[in-house]
Formats: C-alpha cells, sequence, structure tokens
C-alpha cells in the first residue's frame, strides 16, 4: 500500500466529550490522501467506543497505559507513514472541509528549505466564542519565537525528515515538547507560513488552564535556554507574575469573573479584550 501525503496523529485519553467534532472535521476532509494515527491512554470514558463508531479513518489504533502526550506521540510516530506529519489534540479541529486542500500546495513546494509548514488557528471558548486567532509570517514570528516559543503547533505539518534528523519529542516534557523539538529544528532553518485558517482548539485545554500558565512557562524557558536563548527578563518575570496573580484570582472568584477582570485589565492597558470575542 503506498505510503499516504499526510499523517494525522491523535494522542487521546477520556476525551470522550470533545472527541467527535475533531474525527467529525477529519472525516469531511476533501482531501483525502492521509492517514489517522492513534494512541489512545487506556480511557475509560466512552473514547474507544467513539473511534470504533466514528473513527472510520483511523489506520492505526492501539490503547495502553502511556507516560503521557509526549510518550503517546512517539509511539504513534512508529507507526505513521506520511510524509508530512500534523499533531492534533482531541480538543482541536480542522476549521473547513478544505483546510487540508488549501496546505497540499504549500507541502509540495517547501522542500528542501522548510521541513516546517504552519498556519493559523483560532482559539475558542466552550461558549464558541473567539478568544484570539493566532498565525503570522516567518518574518515577523521568527523573533518572536525564539523568545517566547510560540508558532500555532495544532495543525503544523512536520516533514518526516525532521525526526530522521533531530529525533522524536523529549518525553522529560509535558507541556512543551513541541516547543523544544521545533528549537532544534528551527534554531537553524527557517519555517513556511502558510496564510490559511486551519485549525480550532479549545481554550480551557491542558496547556490554557490557568492552573497550567506556571509550569508551561518554566518549560518553555528551560527549552529556549536549552538551545542558547535567553528569554527576555522583565518580559518573562511580568508575565509569571500576571500568571500567579490571575490563578489566584481565578480560585477565588472563579472563570467567568477572573475572565471579566483579566478583559478590563487589558482595556484599561489599551489592549484588546481576550474573553469578550465574538461568537464564531
Amino acid at each position: 500500500m503506498p505510503a499516504p501525503f499526510i499523517s494525522i496523529i491523535l494522542p487521546t485519553r477520556n476525551v470522550a466529550r470533545v472527541l467527535p467534532r475533531c474525527l467529525e472535521s477529519i472525516a469531511a476532509q476533501t482531501f483525502r490522501d492521509f492517514e489517522v494515527v492513534v494512541v489512545d491512554g487506556a480511557s475509560t470514558d466512552g473514547t474507544l467506543e467513539i473511534l470504533k463508531a466514528k473513527g472510520a479513518n483511523v489506520g492505526y489504533l492501539v490503547s495502553e497505559p502511556d507516560r503521557g502526550v509526549y510518550h503517546a506521540r512517539n509511539k504513534a510516530l512508529v507507526h505513521a507513514r506520511g510524509e508530512w506529519v500534523c499533531f492534533m489534540g482531541a480538543d482541536d479541529w480542522f476549521w473547513a472541509p478544505d483546510v487540508l486542500e488549501k496546505l497540499v500546495p504549500y507541502l509540495r513546494t517547501a522542500l528542501p528549505r522548510h521541513r516546517v509548514v504552519y498556519s493559523r488557528l483560532r482559539m475558542i471558548d466552550p461558549q464558541g466564542r473567539l478568544v484570539e486567532e493566532v498565525g503570522e509570517p516567518w518574518e515577523r514570528a521568527k523573533a518572536g519565537f525564539f523568545s517566547f516559543g510560540l508558532i500555532p503547533h495544532p495543525g503544523l505539518m512536520h516533514h518526516r525528515t525532521l525526526f530522521e534528523a533531530h529525533g522524536n519529542f523529549d518525553e522529560r516534557f509535558t507541556c512543551s515538547g513541541d516547543c523544544e523539538l521545533l528549537l532544534r529544528e528551527l534554531k537553524s532553518a527557517d519555517a513556511l507560513f502558510a496564510p490559511v485558517l486551519t485549525v480550532g482548539m479549545e481554550f480551557g485545554g491542558e496547556s490554557t488552564r490557568p492552573e497550567n500558565f506556571l509550569r508551561v512557562m518554566r518549560e518553555t524557558e528551560e527549552a529556549l535556554r536549552r538551545h542558547g536563548y535567553a528569554p527576555p527578563r522583565l518580559r518573562w518575570t511580568y508575565w509569571k507574575a500576571c500568571s500567579w496573580l490571575y490563578i489566584r484570582v481565578h480560585a477565588l472568584v472563579g472563570d467567568r469573573v477572573a475572565r471579566r477582570l483579566a478583559d478590563l485589565y487589558r482595556l484599561l492597558s489599551l489592549r484588546k479584550p481576550r474573553f469578550s470575542g465574538h461568537r464564531d
């Protein structure tokens, strides 16, 4: 059987609430030369039943205990046959049926210069409101990436030779392993930006929960320093202080009030509100 052009890797663990939307968005794609590789962490909430009912595109599925998301991804890479590899979370979904079709022309012309192709992503809160849209051309994003370690990773395409050159994810990370892997490649190469809105991401997942803010920042700092980049000290100190304060306020007054207070602060500092976006 010929290898597919794209492998979509989907780690899962007790994600029955959000998984159907993700699987349905994959099944709806007009570009069909892809496979789906699912590594499940021994789910007990109905996730496996959903995968069997809605996972017609799943070419490989295993369910067994694992050591976390990066261990699951590394296990999946062994079975991924595609030229390009895309990692999705169960709370991510392809924004429209034609997003892969729109990305393919960029992928076909990316090599040999680019082994990383990324696009635009929208973070959506559980009520369906737009929180933020991220993704900008590499010429503008590059400096920020080496200071903050951020370009949209859900939906990002990795050429399979990237893993052959740099190895797999470092499983010692719990939140920022994708940043660390991309740093290995992008400190000596460029990424390619495809101006396509590719993925919706539910705000409130593992990396965007308030209780994980500081852990994400610590791991991102570690990844940057490992590769010789010094995070801007004053800005990171300010962000850590804001994160610490938000975590405390969130614990005291709850999610809804904390978000309103955060938006009020952003307005007072002449920035766009983050949590009072429009329904999309």
